[in-house]
């Protein structure tokens, strides 16, 4: 066979295949080109992430996130990466106080399983430097638990497969100023809001689809064109299918999947701001709320909680509890106790799994 040669390699060749989560729909083959990945470990390094790292990742390897947002930037810099099969909480608690771990990261259901693994409380996780959440909008009563109980910071971001993985950062001085957002564009990110209908901009507070562009995009996705063209638009910004807005200081906040979202009586409800709620009550440990058809309303939402050990909390005091703090029409219309729920590889629950289980 030839040798392999790097001298006709270009920016934009293909470095790998990553599929994306599948989070809502069947997974799609991702090309990472060359430029992609090291645009990311530039964001990653001007980031704080350091040559003097401990990086505990439980993320599998076909997950962006870990591989080039912590992994090869901490690698490339002569820091140390400890690798799990798979992740155990439990496990996960005690490397990082064995290892001298300084960063982790994970999804917010990963944060919640560590506060119900036999060792949380006894657990030393002095090390850390900071925990990293993405994935998902993380509860702020689970912030307030680690910071208080752990002395641990969160850093808070967003990131997917076709667009870094790194996108935006919230430092840990920001976190409960800024609680609940994702932060600020990192370098060479240019990210808007827009109307998903008419793709004009829109002003700070206003919900909108975010839109990026710059050098760290996929070049598209394998064998699809059809899917690769959808994604872009006529001026080249990657559409996400995340609802968000940014505020007056430039900080962005994800209010949802544009799919998750549903119409109840003709009003939008964004199921990650009831899961917030929720996620305050003492006995829910997790929760995922999808929309349901329904005859008279044309979708209901429908919760799905699994309660911390030995918290017998039933369905009228937590809709009770639901309705103190939201609108009525955003309330569920029923709650499904469960033992766990679906999730990915990467830790994000499969809401698709779901519905699929509900409408089956």
């Amino acid at each position: 066979a030839d040798a392999v040669t790097c001298e006709t390699l270009r920016e934009s060749d293909t470095a790998c295949l990553l599929f994306t989560g599948g989070t809502t729909g069947k997974p799609k083959a991702a090309q990472m080109s060359h430029g992609q990945i090291v645009w990311n470990m530039i964001n990653s390094m001007l980031g704080d992430v350091l040559g003097t790292d401990t990086f505990l990742n439980i993320f599998p390897l076909f997950h962006a996130g870990g591989l080039f947002a912590f992994s090869l930037p901490i690698l490339i810099q002569g820091g140390a990466v400890i690798q799990t099969k798979k992740f155990d909480p439990a496990q996960a608690l005690d490397l990082i106080e064995a290892e001298r771990v300084t960063i982790f990261g994970g999804v917010p259901t990963v944060f919640q399983m560590l506060t119900t693994a036999p060792n949380w409380e006894k657990a030393d996780l002095r090390s850390l430097r900071y925990c990293m959440s993405g994935g998902a909008p993380m509860p702020i009563p689970l912030i307030q638990r680690f910071q208080k109980e752990k002395g641990v910071v969160f850093r808070q971001g967003f990131g997917m497969t076709e667009f870094g993985p790194g996108v935006f950062s919230l430092a840990s001085a920001d976190a409960e100023r800024k609680a609940g957002s994702i932060g600020r564009p990192n370098f060479f990110v240019d990210a808007r809001i827009v109307d998903s209908t008419t793709n004009q901009t829109l002003p700070p507070k206003a919900v909108g689809e975010l839109v990026l562009r710059g050098p760290s995009a996929t070049t598209g996705y394998f064998n699809d064109a059809a899917a690769s063209r959808a994604a872009f638009d006529a001026e080249n910004y990657l559409h996400t299918g995340d609802m968000a807005y940014v505020d007056e200081e430039g900080y962005f906040f994800i209010v949802d999947r544009l799919k998750d979202m549903f119409i109840s009586g003709g009003e939008n409800v964004f199921p990650a701001e009831v899961e917030a709620v929720l996620y305050q009550h003492p006995a829910v440990v997790m929760c995922a709320v999808v929309g349901m058809k329904d005859e008279k309303w044309g979708e209901v939402g429908r919760a799905f909680v699994v309660r911390k050990e030995n918290h017998k909390v039933d369905e009228p005091t937590l809709l009770n509890f639901l309705r103190e703090h939201l609108a009525n029409y955003k309330v569920p219309k029923s709650i499904v106790f469960r033992e766990t729920l679906p999730h990915s590889g990467a830790g994000k629950i499969l809401k698709t799994e779901l519905r699929r289980e509900q409408s089956a």
